[in-house]
């Protein structure tokens, strides 16, 4: 009898085990979905956030009419995904009906547009208060992400919470986060709304390799030599390790210095004309000593030093004490922004420490430029008139994978926020608006 209690003993207690076991894998799964669906909701509703801010600034009915089909693709995603979290509508029920009227609106104005209406008055102050509820809305779900950064947050609370109906103040600050939320969302009324310029990467051969020969491993790694930023009184030794087989088939190619085997710089040279695709060298980086103008100069001269010509030079974005600058190639005095060349500077001593080609490499050629068929000031009557507008140089723009548009490039800004405004340069049709965001790095766009 005392071995028999002993093995009903042990059963039981691993059965218990196993049913713990099962009921922690499962605890984990509904946790990942949550944060899946709750990540998600954040990124929509950003995007829903930046297409409002885009229609306002919008004049042509044809972007209007994209911009407001996309807002509505947006808003059905945001609301699937708040749907999947485990949350009642004591919770998140005002959100989910400002999502909803958000694509209804969006969705009722686009027919309207498409018929031939214009954006009034009356309906830009209408999308100008859902932009405002927009941020609001991003701003709290941004100090949820958080407090579930900050707090290790373990999404199954909420199915136990929500499982007991709310009875008792919910001890999650992530649950009383989502109350405040909807809280906030309750204060308006109800309704009654790549790093740009990544699509030409898609295409599927680099304009800029054709009719070039393949080279063998022994030239790849005398390419990848002439390609790095070497400094003073120091040797290399380049080796090709293997091969990378990604949209440009490439030699992959590490470079040490003489001496010092733990720095290395790795590269990515095209079998096809031996072109540098990337280059990356892995030592940390020292205190600042260099700053954002000289590394810049020292950016171009790189570029220059291995015949990449005139180049135009845009936007930076700071991490740590580097610094990478985007240029694009310039063509009759045209910014070619398909033609795009990343750039990494250490500010510790202005090192060239990476580069990105593949825009470059996948778009290169002398263009057959159109005839300029718009004025300057033709174009900027184009450019909605309750925009404070600077700028207007011209700039050759892709448009889908394989598509370029000749056009005007205005600053544009409607109270705090900044836009890039695209006017077509010979038909003088809106082609496309980039809304700038300034972050400690540098200036982003979307």
């Amino acid at each position: 009898m005392t071995v028999a209690g002993l093995l009903a003993l042990v059963a039981t207690g691993f059965w218990g085990y196993n049913q713990y076991q099962v009921s922690r894998s499962l605890e984990l799964y509904l946790s990942n979905k949550y944060q899946r669906a709750f990540y998600e909701l954040a990124n929509q509703s950003q995007s829903l956030e930046v297409l409002l801010s885009k229609t306002m600034v919008a004049s042509d009915p044809r972007l209007d009419s994209a911009l407001l089909m996309d807002i509505r693709q947006q808003a059905a995603f945001a609301q699937s995904n708040l749907g999947q979290l485990p949350l009642n509508d004591v919770l998140a029920g005002r959100t989910a009906k400002f999502l909803s009227q958000v694509g209804d609106y969006a969705d009722s104005l686009a027919r309207q547009v498409n018929q031939g209406e214009i954006i009034d008055s009356e309906h830009w102050d209408t999308l100008k208060g859902l932009y405002e509820q927009s941020v609001a809305l991003n701003r709290d779900l941004q100090g949820i992400q958080a407090s579930v950064a900050q707090n290790n947050f373990y999404f199954g609370e909420m199915v136990r919470q929500v499982r007991d109906k709310l009875q008792k103040n919910p001890d999650s600050m992530v649950l009383t986060d989502f109350q405040t939320m909807d809280k906030q969302m309750q204060q308006y009324p109800a309704l009654i709304y790549d790093g740009p310029f990544s699509e030409h990467l898609e295409r599927t051969e680099p304009v800029a390799l054709g009719g070039l020969d393949n080279i063998e491993a022994q030239e790849a790694e005398q390419r990848a030599l002439a390609f790095i930023d070497k400094q003073g009184g120091t040797g290399y030794q380049a080796r090709v390790t293997g091969a990378a087989d990604g949209r440009i088939p490439a030699h992959r190619v590490e470079v040490m210095a003489d001496g010092d085997s733990s720095i290395i710089t790795v590269l990515d040279v095209s079998k096809k004309g031996g072109k540098v695709i990337w280059m990356m060298n892995s030592r940390p980086v020292g205190e600042q000593s260099v700053d954002i103008e000289e590394a810049r100069q020292k950016a171009i001269k790189f570029l220059a030093d291995r015949g990449f010509g005139e180049m135009h030079s845009s936007y930076y974005q700071r991490h740590g004490n580097a610094v990478t600058y985007n240029f694009a190639a310039v063509q009759d005095g045209v910014v070619l922004y398909p033609d795009l060349v990343k750039v990494t500077v250490a500010m510790d001593n202005g090192e060239i420490t990476g580069a990105e080609t593949s825009g470059y490499l996948m778009s290169h050629r002398q263009r057959d430029l159109p005839k300029v068929g718009q004025s300057r000031e033709q174009a900027l009557a184009g450019v909605n008139p309750r925009l404070a507008v600077t700028g207007g140089k011209l700039v050759l723009i892709p448009i889908g994978a394989s598509d370029e548009r000749l056009a005007y490039e205005f600053h544009g800004k409607l109270g705090d926020d900044s836009y890039l405004i695209y006017i077509n340069a010979v038909n003088g049709r809106e082609e496309n608006i980039l809304k700038l965001i300034e972050t400690p790095g540098g200036v982003l766009t979307m």
